[in-house]
């Protein structure tokens, strides 16, 4: 069946019955830029936050600083440089700059800001290069150094991320490498130019991929420990203080959309039995099993599973229709199953079992989530009360129970 979009404001991970990060920190030899795609989209999001009012102040002392330009300009040079050069700073460069610092204000363009800044960074590099040309036609000896202070403004001052800087430096360079040409700046002047400028963009280059790795660093270091935070230690799958938090996102989601909910509790069948009689390193490993065959039934991005407490587990299926849902149930019970792990004391049997009992419902504004897992609870007691080892599922205002 297919399923909806996950909700912005949550994002979850591709598998939420395991772990998908070590909680090691990575070998050198895995210390690269690259990120998964979900990863990509997360540290977007992440570098946003951090760098939006960077960019913000960015831009804003650019604007201050044009106008300083603007006034020294029009203070120094001789009417013929003097007017085109104004025209370039005050109605090219400085709208361009305003406009870009007003879009870090509304919410909607603030994702696309990496390219908005990365427009109005490149606008102001061949903005500069279009006052030393004015300059160069009038043979007024106008310093090229103002390439060098916006090289450097696009690496480390702009928070754009190394890509965009990257291509507004080396796009700079290359059109002021053409322009000079174009003019006739004798060879020697050119090469000695053309080096500074160059050596400017390798070490912003670098310099900005260093400070990118870095955050990106920084930005999985965070992963990890809020994995840490979030999972259970034995079973790796989410603990009952996560799977709290991301319910209710997924809740809330489900009343807005009017979708289906399915609200499972499970318990491993006389558990206590068997640690005492296996011990409870058996009874670790026991666990880690069953939390494996649960979390690998519960792979969409809205599905979750978590050790609820002892032997005890819960999950949360979303959109899927009661058939569906019954049958995951199922598949979990038939492969705790298929472990075939012994399990002597245990009046349902032989074999180590599992007691499932389900809520299915579509959230209603009275409703909560706890009332879903009140149901699944009842449920699930009565799936312990018809002899364990089955799955019971409850509709709310049902006096009946269907079990499986």
């Amino acid at each position: 069946m297919n399923q909806p979009a996950p909700d912005p404001s949550n994002p979850a991970l591709p598998d939420q019955g395991r772990s998908t990060l070590s909680p090691f920190p990575p070998r050198p030899q895995q210390l690269r830029l690259e990120l998964s795609e979900e990863q990509e989209r997360d540290f977007g999001r992440y570098h946003l936050h951090a760098m939006l009012l960077r960019m913000r102040w960015a831009l804003g002392v650019a604007m201050a600083l044009f106008l300083l330009f603007a006034l020294l300009d029009a203070i120094s040079l001789p009417e013929e440089v003097r007017n085109p050069v104004l025209g370039l700073r005050l109605g090219l460069i400085l709208p361009v700059l305003t406009v870009a610092w007003l879009s870090t204000f509304p919410a909607r363009l603030q994702p696309c800001m990496q390219w908005i800044g990365g427009a109005a960074a490149l606008v102001c590099g061949l903005g500069v290069v279009g006052i030393i040309w004015f300059a160069r036609i009038h043979a007024y000896p106008l310093p090229y150094e103002g390439i060098l202070l916006v090289t450097f403004y696009f690496y480390f001052l702009t928070g754009l991320r190394f890509v965009p800087a990257a291509l507004c430096g080396w796009v700079t360079f290359v059109v002021y490498l053409g322009m000079e040409l174009q003019t006739g700046l004798p060879a020697i002047a050119l090469l000695y130019n053309a080096f500074f400028l160059g050596t400017a963009n390798i070490i912003g280059s670098v310099g900005c991929y260093f400070l990118e790795h870095a955050m990106r660093q920084n930005f999985l270091a965070q992963l990890q420990l809020q994995e840490l935070a979030e999972r259970d230690f034995l079973t790796g799958l989410l603990n009952r203080r996560a799977f709290s938090a991301r319910a209710e996102n997924i809740w809330r989601q489900a009343l807005r959309e009017r979708h289906s909910l399915g609200v499972a509790m499970m318990d491993v069948d006389y558990f206590k039995r068997y640690n005492d009689h296996y011990g409870h390193a058996a009874g670790d490993e026991t666990l880690k099993k069953v939390a494996h065959i649960i979390g690998s039934h519960a792979r969409r991005p809205l599905d979750i599973t978590a050790r609820y407490g002892g032997e005890e587990f819960v999950g949360l299926w979303y959109h899927l229709s009661e058939e569906d849902l019954r049958a995951i149930m199922e598949r979990i019970r038939a492969g705790i199953a298929v472990l075939n792990l012994p399990h002597v004391t245990s009046e349902a049997g032989d074999r180590v079992s599992i007691s499932i009992g389900v809520a299915y419902l579509c959230p209603q504004p009275h409703q909560g989530l706890e009332d879903a897992l009140r149901l699944a609870d009842v449920a699930l007691y009565l799936a312990k009360e018809q002899g364990r080892n089955r799955v019971v599922c409850k509709r709310p205002g049902d006096d009946t129970a269907s079990a499986g």
